[in-house]
């Protein structure tokens, strides 16, 4: 059975709109829209291209598809818009079948998990009318709502209004953890969010209601914020003073306490369940995430690369797939989006006039430039799902030295200099360099405690306050870059290179060897490798 599951389209707020295709029970691709479009996080527009870039990567056709599968279930006449909307791209259309945001999002971590049972928390800003679910998961049963999570208890409203008033827009959430270490939680925000029998309690006030949210572009928060806290919102762009660095540290202290207490209350609910499935817009704080199965009663903890709304298209499919009788199989890797072959590459160069080289081994010339301290774009293979870069779509560099990091900062990213970077290391080396307790961690989902070795070692990508938001890297997940990273070892004895998205501040992650190409020639990387290919910005000298 081939299933197809879509998100986006239904209002403006929607964003990160994808398409997952999930083929007797396997999932065989997931592209994002904002990929090929070129606009980040591609506000209510339906995945068009995304689809085009699934079928394609799978190798079938739109008829092919037995199934269409897409959360909106609270969305009138949403149905009637898709059956038009394929109907129109296609000349037909199979069956479609809209189920819950939030069902969307637990399918998409438990379905991705292997797992034969576990409990299911989704928690993000809102989706269908509910900011998360508490949910019994089974491979024989499906999954089953034990606790709807209303918008009087998001943890995401929390976050994403506080985002706002430090100046920041909608989607930089991240910013705001990465900031927090700089800061001291001195300041009581219990008044917007508390911890509640339920898990938490949002006092909505906080929220701005009129005039009525229209786009994701205007501020959330309401004058009321302004006056409990004593001081104006900072200023898009405005300098970052300590108090606000206070006040990001202060509102992931919060959010860390909410969160536990929505684990434990997941937990009570559901006491028979060893492992947690945990997704939406909030499991990407990985901050927040790094100590969860330490101070909860699960197991295992499991969040997938495709946790917030970019992975509901996922979620979709396998639950399709698993409602009409296939058998669901795990991912375990997240390199599922479009490819590109040597050809396709070639072409792009010769037709662009560029200077390149051909490599034999691409990895192991990839390890002896980044070891002479050169920085580089690095394209190869499938792109990621999700919203991080993960050695397929990167940008790399030596993680030796701070002044590296500040470089790639000033000059090749344009970003905050507050912004952390995270290490790519092999993963039967990274316990010797992180707390890691030999867990494997593929999706930079969870930071970690550096060593005092990596502190030494590797501080560039070490933040802070002595976490990094490490990625594992074994050879079967990804032979490529595991390849590279252990070049880069016998080279230097360093298992760890710094690993960061290829892309520029406020652009999404590149997707074709052209994106690649404009963005390298449009800041400060030293080399770029796609492929088979070495691309410079002069001829090399001989």
């Amino acid at each position: 059975m081939i299933v197809l599951g879509i998100h986006g389209g239904v209002t403006l707020g929607q964003h990160e709109p994808s398409a997952a295709l999930v083929i007797d029970g396997k999932l065989a691709a997931v592209c994002e829209e904002e990929r090929y479009l070129r606009v980040k996080s591609c506000y209510g527009r339906l995945p068009q291209y995304s689809i085009e870039a699934c079928l394609k990567e799978s190798g079938v056709s739109f008829g092919d598809i037995d199934l269409v599968v897409s959360p909106g279930v609270t969305y009138g006449g949403h149905q009637e818009r898709l059956k038009l909307y394929l109907t129109y791209l296609y000349g037909g259309c199979p069956e479609i079948e809209l189920i819950h945001h939030q069902i969307a999002h637990a399918s998409a971590a438990f379905y991705s998990s292997g797992w034969d049972g576990a409990a299911c928390l989704t928690l993000d800003a809102t989706g269908d009318g509910l900011s998360g679910i508490v949910a019994r998961a089974s491979s024989e049963t499906g999954i089953e709502i034990v606790k709807e999570i209303s918008t009087d208890e998001s943890i995401g409203f929390f976050y994403s209004l506080m985002t706002y008033y430090l100046g920041f827009s909608e989607g930089d959430e991240y910013k705001v953890m990465g900031l927090a270490p700089y800061g001291k939680p001195s300041i009581d925000l219990s008044k917007i969010i508390k911890i509640s029998k339920s898990g938490c309690k949002l006092d909505n006030s906080f929220v701005r209601s009129e005039p009525p949210l229209r786009s994701p572009y205007e501020p959330m928060f309401a004058a009321k914020l302004v006056d409990l806290l004593g001081n104006d919102a900072r200023l898009p762009g405005g300098e970052v003073t300590q108090y606000h660095k206070d006040i990001a540290r202060s509102t992931q202290a919060q959010m860390e306490k909410c969160l536990i207490s929505m684990v434990q209350v997941t937990k009570s609910l559901l006491p028979e369940a060893d492992k947690l499935c945990y997704s939406g817009g909030v499991a990407l704080n990985c901050a927040a995430n790094q100590n969860l199965e330490k101070i909860t009663d699960f197991s295992q903890i499991y969040v997938p690369a495709f946790s917030s709304d970019r992975g509901l298209a996922v979620g979709a499919a396998y639950y399709g797939a698993a409602a009409r009788g296939d058998q669901t199989q795990a991912t375990n890797h997240a390199y599922l989006g479009s490819s590109y072959s040597d050809e396709h590459i070639l072409k792009e160069l010769e037709g662009n006039g560029c200077s390149y080289e051909v490599l034999v081994d691409p990895s192991k010339k990839a390890a002896e430039l980044l070891s002479e301290g050169m920085v580089l774009g690095w394209f190869q293979g499938r792109s990621e799902a999700g919203a991080r870069s993960l050695g397929n779509r990167s940008i790399l560099a030596s993680a030796q030295s701070t002044e590296m990091r500040d470089i790639v900062n000033a000059r090749i990213k344009y970003r905050e200099e507050f912004r952390p970077f995270a290490p790519a290391c092999l993963y039967e080396k990274a316990d010797e360099l992180f707390e890691t307790e030999g867990r494997d961690l593929p999706y930079m989902c969870f930071t970690v405690n550096a060593r005092e070795e990596a502190k030494e070692l590797v501080p560039a990508v070490v933040h802070v306050d002595g976490t990094a938001r490490l990625q594992t890297i074994r050879k079967e997940q990804n032979g490529c870059f595991y390849d590279l990273i252990d070049h880069y070892n016998k080279i230097t004895s360093v298992p760890v290179v710094l690993n960061t998205s290829f892309n520029l501040k406020g652009q999404p992650i590149v997707e074709t060897p052209r994106d690649a190409l404009m963005t390298f020639f449009g800041c400060g990387l030293d080399v770029l490798i796609m492929g088979s290919y070495l691309v410079r910005k002069q001829e090399p000298t001989q």
